[in-house]
């Protein structure tokens, strides 16, 4: 999926407008607006979103401008749950810890549709666990870390007592003083162990925790609260190109291992190549486009994240030899599967 397909809501923007004033006095919050093409009226407005081509801009726009000094912990001293808007209300009357997360699971996407999270329980462990569903490039890493940070905020906010937990990254925190000030902020936000180059993103902590009750349960609250985020969620199905509804399928299929022709997948949608052609043309893009996304995406976390040969990951990414696979990495990625895992890792170290 590319970046201009998604769409952002104000919310996620709201922090910047307290951040600059403390961080960067010389640059306003009119000055990020300008970067965005729109005016103040037109933030105000409820309905006001921006795209993640636009997003991706301001972000870098803003590293450059400050020289990265805007920190994590700058941008959430602002958060709260109830700054999440329904999601987050709905967490807060939510019974208990596991129901709230199911909240975030369920509902991440409408305020941050670069990302789903998924609630692992696998006893005497629960993992919460967040992923990008589309390469936001250097904005991967502070995405990951915002919205990990958010939901261990909403967390405190929800929970009766306080529940321990241990703060993963995959990505590392970098080098020199401001890498460290910056590993500093972090634990200073989780005021927990926070783990970098792990083999996921989120939260772990221990499964009998999950059954802890929340501060305020209202059953009432809940109930209505989730009934509007489904119509949300709804109107987001019925509005999403016929592009994205085809990258979630083959990523779906990716995970169970599955990677269908064309011909294949065209009979999957109960349709036929031609028109799977047709449609996907009409969007400006193609099948192999998207499913060379997909695979891809899976091939780079697995020479991150695992010490797998590369014969292994290329069974793991539909490839039949270690030679297609190779060919086609380098032909995407301009180096080899080995060359792109030595150098990333000596990044990320």
């Amino acid at each position: 999926m590319h970046r201009r397909e998604l769409r952002f809501p104000r919310t996620v923007l709201e922090p910047i407008r307290h951040v600059l004033g403390r961080q960067a006095p010389g640059i306003s919050f009119d000055d990020v607006l300008a970067q965005l093409g729109a005016t103040a009226e037109q933030f105000e407005a409820p309905a006001f979103t921006v795209d993640g081509e636009q997003l991706y801009g301001l972000f870098k726009w803003i590293g450059n401008t400050t020289g990265n000094q805007v920190s994590l912990k700058s941008w959430l001293s602002h958060f709260s749950a109830t700054s999440a808007g329904l999601a987050g209300m709905a967490a807060l009357s939510a019974s208990n810890v596991r129901e709230s997360l199911l909240v975030a699971v369920r509902y991440l996407p409408l305020l941050v549709p670069v990302m789903r999270a998924e609630l692992i329980e696998t006893p005497p462990k629960v993992r919460f666990s967040l992923e990008m569903t589309t390469d936001m490039g250097e904005m991967n890493g502070f995405l990951l870390e915002i919205v990990t940070a958010a939901v261990h905020i909403i967390s405190n906010d929800v929970m009766s007592e306080e529940v321990p937990r241990i703060i993963h990254f995959t990505h590392g925190y970098g080098d020199g003083s401001r890498a460290e000030a910056h590993r500093r902020d972090l634990q200073e936000v989780f005021a927990s162990t926070v783990i970098f180059n792990s083999d996921f993103n989120g939260m772990e902590g221990r499964s009998d925790d999950m059954s802890v009750m929340t501060r305020s349960p209202n059953e009432a609250t809940f109930s209505a609260v989730k009934r509007i985020l489904e119509d949300e969620i709804s109107v987001g199905k019925d509005t999403a190109s016929f592009s994205t509804i085809v990258h979630h399928e083959l990523v779906k299929l990716a995970n169970a291992g599955k990677y269908p022709s064309l011909e294949e997948f065209a009979d999957n949608m109960n349709m036929s190549p031609r028109t799977l052609i047709r449609k996907l043309t009409k969007e400006d893009t193609s099948f192999k486009s998207i499913a060379n996304e997909v695979w891809l995406k899976l091939a780079k976390e697995l020479l991150l994240k695992t010490r797998f040969p590369i014969k292994k990951i290329a069974l793991q990414t539909g490839f039949n030899t270690t030679n297609s696979f190779s060919r086609a990495f380098k032909a995407l990625v301009g180096e080899t599967p080995l060359a792109w895992r030595s150098r990333n890792s000596r990044l990320d170290g």
